[in-house]
């Protein structure tokens, strides 16, 4: 199939002929901007590096740039901004409403220094400041799940300190509550206001509303992958709109590039891959697709695309990227790197000049001895507390109706693998006939599935009554609070897995062990066992790498309300 690349600024190749022919855009030729590339005699035309123009098409268009700025970004996002703004405020309104009705002192001590009203307006704008500081409104969290809830944790701390530090400074004489508690119950509101608001922009995303559109820049595989994973992700927000293939130019030692043609896949025996019709044409036979050129900044500005993917063959360091950051930027236009798990992007990055070839250091300060204490003070109370609360209320009754149902023991423990390797005992209620686990391979070869790493069985003919009921509510999981307090597990990390599994490790996630497991973790809030190993892989290796203490206590919320969907819990 042949595809015709189209770029509005007056430069057009052909990119889907049975030409050998490949136009280079690393090293362009000198020559007028507005001339296309192919009009020159590509063996003989000298080159010079490829300077990228942000000189407009139309002339005449003298608009602001912050006006154009303000026209890509698309009117979607403004309406999403200010209806989570009026939440945040009903929110805060609510958090103080709570506050006065279980301490209605508090109220008459507020009105001797200030107007109920006025405190109650200033505390909206410390919430709605603490919020905007700690990144909330950011395009890139505010459809995610793990990043948004550790950023509202710190808005909560922040206002916490915003609001106690006016208080001592304007010397008022007020209830602790009102520094202290309201924010705490904010929090909690606005985790339970935000997860409501990404389901709905999760169904709008769904139906292919609520996106940014999005040119697509790589190698034909690179692109047909992004395209494939922006199709099947439900929560994706990108669209793509155009394709731009280009491969490394092998005569280069610059890192320069060339134009590959794009061959769109026969969706007869590939439908996964998206069809980008070329605007204003009706045949959807032709996949967008632009040229890598001078004039590829305001190309994709005239094509209305608010981000500018890259999937691969321009690597981060090479100078083509750098100008090409620049250029897009320059005109309110994002760029995005399609990197792996793998990337050293998550870790804080330090340029160190003391010497005369400067060394980037990569660092990741979670892993600081202070913040390490912070955590296992975390599961010690957490823990202790949890067993104080549980026992007598779940655990016990749990116990007693497996002891009834087949007068087997209540509990069993298993060895898994802990942080650094080292095996340890795993307390569970038993859900299964005893001795269960000796039939794992067995059922795994009936049931036609991989025995490794993750595996498990829907409908599991092992598991009893009361194991159902107590698997679906993870109350099966409890004594694991037993390890955490021992020191085996934590409250929040990857989860505890056994050595024929650990032995399928690559180099990457053997990581995991790097950590102590968790009773809970990103895999039981993401899905559990409906997820892919692919999956439940790279959100474990993601947790190790940006792990938090507030992202923690996040982590610790959700779990709550996974427990209650009880999904991918069998």
């Amino acid at each position: 199939m042949k595809c015709v690349a189209q770029d509005p600024g007056n430069d057009a190749v052909q990119a889907g002929s049975d030409s050998s022919v490949a136009y280079s855009y690393g090293r362009s030729p000198i020559s007028n901007p507005e001339v296309a590339p192919d009009s020159l005699p590509l063996e003989t035309a000298p080159t010079q590096a490829l300077r990228f123009i942000n000189q407009r098409f139309d002339s005449t268009d003298n608009t602001n740039s912050i006006i154009q700025q303000l026209r890509l970004t698309p009117h979607w996002r403004y309406w999403f901004v200010a209806s989570l703004i009026a939440v945040d405020v009903a929110v805060m309104s609510v958090s103080l409403m709570v506050s006065f009705l279980v301490k209605p002192l508090s109220l008459k001590t507020i009105e001797n220094y200030i107007p109920a009203f006025y405190f109650g307006l200033i505390q909206c704008l410390i919430w709605l400041f603490s919020l905007l500081i700690c990144g909330t409104y950011h395009r890139h969290v505010m459809s995610e799940g793990y990043g948004l809830y550790t950023k509202i944790f710190n808005a909560a701390l922040l206002d916490m300190v915003i609001t106690s530090c006016l208080v001592y400074m304007l010397h008022m004489n007020l209830p602790r509550t009102t520094a202290i508690i309201v924010p705490v119950i904010a929090g909690v509101l606005e985790v339970l206001a935000r997860w409501m608001a990404r389901r709905a922009l999760h169904q709008y995303r769904q139906q292919g509303k609520c996106k940014y559109d999005a040119i697509i820049v790589g190698s034909q595989a690179g692109i047909d992958n992004m395209l494939n994973t922006l199709e099947t992700s439900d929560a994706s927000g990108y669209t793509p709109i155009a394709v731009c293939p280009i491969a490394l130019d092998p005569n280069s030692p610059h890192g320069d590039v060339i134009a590959t043609p794009y061959h769109q896949p026969d969706l007869d025996t590939n439908s996964q891959v998206k069809t980008i019709p070329n605007k204003g044409m009706q045949d959807c036979t032709h996949v967008h697709v632009v040229a890598f050129n001078s004039h590829f900044p305001r190309t994709a500005e005239r094509l209305g695309a608010q981000i500018v993917i890259v999937t691969d063959v321009i690597t981060r360091d090479n100078q083509i990227m750098h100008a090409l950051s620049l250029a897009v930027e320059s005109l309110g236009i994002e760029l995005g790197v399609s990197i792996s798990v793998a990337d050293l992007s998550s870790h804080r990055i330090d340029l160190d000049y003391s010497g005369m070839q400067p060394i980037l250091i990569a660092s990741l300060p979670q892993y600081s001895s202070l913040t390490r204490f912070v955590k296992r003070t975390m599961d010690i109370i957490g823990s202790f507390l949890a067993l104080i609360v549980f026992t007598p209320f779940i655990i016990l009754p749990a116990a007693i109706a497996i002891k009834l149902e087949d007068h087997g023991p209540a509990f069993y423990k298993q060895i898994r693998i802990g942080r650094n390797g080292k095996p340890f005992h795993c307390y569970k209620l038993r859900s299964m006939f005893v001795n269960a686990d000796r039939f794992d391979a067995q059922l795994a070869e009936v049931a036609g599935k991989k025995y490794g790493a993750l595996f498990k069985v829907e409908n599991d003919p092992r598991i009893t009554k009361v194991g159902h009921f107590i698997r679906k509510y993870s109350i099966d999981e409890f004594p694991q609070f037993f390890n955490v307090l021992k020191g085996d597990m934590s409250l929040v990390g990857p989860r505890p897995q056994r050595e024929y599994e650990v032995a399928e490790y690559g180099t990457l996630y053997s990581t995991r062990l790097l950590v102590r497991p968790g009773i809970t973790g990103p895999w039981q809030v993401s899905g559990r066992s409906d997820l892919s190993q692919e999956e439940a892989e790279r959100l474990d290796v993601s947790y190790i790498q940006q792990w938090s203490v507030t992202g923690d206590l996040a982590i610790l919320a959700k779990t709550i309300m996974a427990v209650f969907r009880h999904t991918g819990s069998y």
